[in-house]
């Protein structure tokens, strides 16, 4: 495209200009992970794609500015998505259920990173368009995957009960719902409390949300998450 052929060139208007893309399309994805109270948002997305993209810069700039250099500038594109890896395993977190939360924003940013990397070579339009489809998955995907997951079959369940006596009660009302579980697995939490861990199969479609209702209608019921 004639309007961002400019910025391919090595000159300081075209590096500014590539550097405030790299920093819009970063802050792009960074709102959306911030309205949803993530741990990495607006900041974390937009450094991280600023300095992919200052790195695919200087590739150029120690290419470009001595004679006879040959060094591969994909070698420290490679390295930033590597790097940026550490980053995203940082944003993971294992709760106490089992669960395991930050799958998206790592891999948000991940993505983030390679954006930086396209805006920081020239193809700010690459990045823009890359960072448009990555705030389409967030909203149009994040929608299809809770329906997915709420009318799916399987599902891992945690529960705390009062006591160890009440456990009949919860798997008689598993039954009752025709749930079949396995992997299951009981101990106590530090409050005193009877911890319930189980992999479960329905064997009806679209019923995950009654029983976690009746489940959380059970007196003996402390928490419970469905996931």
């Amino acid at each position: 495209m004639e309007l961002f052929a400019g910025l391919r060139t090595f000159t300081f208007g075209a590096i500014a200009l590539r550097l405030l893309g790299a920093l819009l399309c970063g802050a792009m994805v960074g709102v959306d992970r911030e309205m949803r109270n993530k741990k990495a948002g607006l900041k974390t997305h937009a450094l991280v794609c600023l300095g992919a993209a200052l790195c695919m810069i200087v590739s150029e700039c120690i290419i470009l500015g001595r004679e006879g250099v040959t060094t591969d500038a994909t070698r420290i594109a490679a390295n930033v998505v590597t790097g940026v890896g550490f980053l995203c395993a940082a944003s993971l977190i294992t709760r106490g259920n089992g669960s395991l939360h930050g799958l998206t924003t790592a891999a948000g940013l991940w993505t983030t990173a390679v954006i930086g990397l396209a805006c920081g070579s020239g193809w700010l339009e690459v990045g823009l368009l890359a960072a448009a489809i990555v705030l389409l998955v967030f909203a149009v995907f994040g929608r299809l995957d809770a329906y997915l997951t709420g009318i799916s079959r399987g599902f891992d369940l945690y529960a705390e009960v009062v006591d160890y006596e009440d456990l009949p009660k919860l798997f008689a009302e598993l039954h009752a719902h025709d749930v079949s579980f396995s992997g299951l697995t009981v101990s106590k939490s530090p409050v005193g409390s009877t911890v319930v861990q189980l992999s479960a199969t329905m064997q009806r479609l679209g019923e995950k949300k009654a029983l976690a209702e009746s489940l959380r209608a059970l007196d003996c019921v402390r928490y419970l998450e469905m996931f």
